[in-house]
């Protein structure tokens, strides 16, 4: 070797030296050895490219003279955590390197002893994964932009089920259900909570159902206006199926299933006319009188 360093060598272990040196050299890792006061007493070539600084500017020297005081105290405390417990450590940490730029390590290090066994310095190794933690990184943000998505989609279907099984009221104690659109078992468990709810709320004693907006009913459909109708019983209100179109009625028939105990209407407005009746509202058409007023 053409520089001498900083720390001695017996002229017997040069060679043994330069060996090593030439082994630790060939390794991609950044390897260093410090001594109990944290210099640099042997240094590969991968840590002098990753520090910016040649071989013999680095040896004798320590880490304030080339890294801001906040990594430098992270690191000397795991140094001296390393030389007082003679334990091996790995942590995270960050170093700003030769170029200016903050890199994210991964460091091992390990207590060095001489012959009696006391602790001499440490080694340690230093494996760069600021790349990995940047796709961490990244995917931790996308995993976030996901959940709030999820969040949203939740919170907008929920409201879309709302709006897509509304019971509204269409005189006292008189309620509809108008149902659009495919039923299946999620929206089907929507219908009865908001018809439930809506009955309750309202004191309803007639529920009318309207299926004409529905394009297929099947056994579970059927299942589920039939459930829907038991469920409101219980609460005291009368359910009325309206809509029945003739090719729904062959369908119904065709399945076996038993409607004879549900009241049903052709169209909402039959509907509607014996609910009102039921409850002995008056229906009549208002007359205009000689002076123009109704009456």
């Amino acid at each position: 070797m053409s520089e001498t360093p900083a720390y001695s060598i017996p002229p017997s272990d040069w060679k043994t030296f330069e060996f090593l040196q030439t082994a630790i050299d060939t390794l991609k890792d950044p390897i260093f050895i410090k001594d109990l006061q944290h210099r640099w007493v042997a240094v590969n070539g991968a840590f002098c490219e990753l520090m910016g600084h040649p071989r013999e500017a680095l040896l004798g020297r320590s880490d304030p003279e080339f890294i801001p005081p906040e990594q430098v105290e992270v690191f000397w405390r795991i140094d001296d955590l390393v030389t007082s417990s003679g334990q091996p450590y790995d942590n995270e940490e960050l170093i700003t390197d030769g170029t200016g730029s903050v890199r994210t390590l991964w460091t091992r290090k390990f207590p060095l002893r001489d012959a009696r066994g006391n602790v001499i310095g440490l080694s340690g190794i230093i494996s760069d994964i600021t790349a990995i933690k940047q796709r961490q990184e990244q995917v931790e943000r996308l995993e976030a932009e996901i959940e709030e998505k999820l969040t949203v989609i939740t919170a907008q279907t929920s409201l879309l089920d709302q709006l897509s099984v509304p019971v509204i009221q269409v005189w006292e104690s008189i309620l509809l259900l108008p149902l659009i659109g495919v039923i299946d078992s999620r929206r089907a468990a929507q219908v009865m909570d908001n018809l439930l709810e809506s009955i309750a709320r309202a004191s309803a004693q007639i529920m009318i159902l309207d299926i004409t907006g529905v394009p297929v009913v099947d056994t579970s459909v059927a299942s589920y206006l039939v459930r829907a109708v038991q469920a409101a019983q219980l609460l005291g209100c009368q359910s009325i199926l309206v809509g029945i179109s003739p090719e729904i009625a062959q369908t119904l028939v065709g399945l076996g299933v038993d409607f004879s105990h549900i009241l049903t209407r052709a169209t909402l407005q039959s509907g509607l006319e014996y609910a009102m009746k039921r409850l002995d509202y008056v229906i009549g058409r208002a007359e205009r009188s000689t002076n123009g007023r109704w009456r």
